[in-house]
């Protein structure tokens, strides 16, 4: 068996759930590489499950972009490519200042302090468990933005970056750098400095993405 997978039965709330958090942890700590096929009939027994769960994982892993159907049926891990990488930190270039400018005006005091206590959260050695700090604090602040259908297209969007910012929070460096950087966003939201945070905000994800770039070299 790989190294690094567990030898066990996995166990969770469901088998569907369980399966594809399973499938989705190989994607991203690279288990599963890029382009590399997904055999659901081979994965089903080592999981400890029938073939359904995986079928459905692999269908919702497929909407995220992780995996995507080749010929004949055949499931691979979506490659990385800079032309996504690109188009999908375009996207959040302009979404997410938006989504910041709005919660900066409309966010409660509460909504603030947790706000902060996310963005002075330390830094993981573990880097799914700092994918998931990370998002946190940027859901915490687009979540306050009142707008629902910004937050759903921002869901999309993170679902579809974390293969590629888990490269970026596996370095101790950047990781700090982005802990430093989350908790003076959230300082000039308490000011409500709408404008301020909108683009401190642009300046952290064009710099996120000049070094997923960088690595990806």
């Amino acid at each position: 068996m790989t190294a690094g997978v567990p030898e066990a039965p996995i166990r969770f709330a469901t088998k569907a759930e369980a399966v594809y958090g399973e499938i989705r942890r190989r994607i991203l700590t690279g288990v599963l590489e890029p382009g590399a096929p997904i055999n659901q009939d081979a994965l089903a027994p080592e999981l400890g499950v029938s073939v359904t769960p995986v079928r459905e994982a692999v269908r919702r892993l497929e909407a995220e972009g992780l995996v995507r159907f080749e010929a004949h049926k055949t499931v691979i891990v979506t490659p990385l490519s800079r032309d996504e990488l690109r188009e999908l930190y375009d996207l959040r270039l302009q979404l997410d200042p938006y989504a910041a400018s709005l919660a900066a005006s409309r966010a409660t005091k509460d909504e603030l302090d947790e706000i902060e206590r996310l963005a002075r959260a330390p830094a993981s050695d573990d880097p799914l468990e700092q994918l998931i700090r990370n998002r946190a604090f940027h859901r915490a602040i687009y979540a306050r933005s009142g707008n629902n259908l910004l937050i759903e297209t921002l869901d999309r969007l993170w679902e579809r970056t974390d293969r590629y910012r888990i490269i970026l929070v596996s370095r101790d460096v950047a990781a700090l750098a982005a802990t430093r950087e989350h908790v003076a966003i959230a300082k000039t939201m308490r000011a409500r400095q709408p404008r301020t945070v909108a683009k401190m905000i642009r300046q952290h994800i064009a710099d996120a993405r000049s070094l997923i770039e960088d690595a990806l070299e």
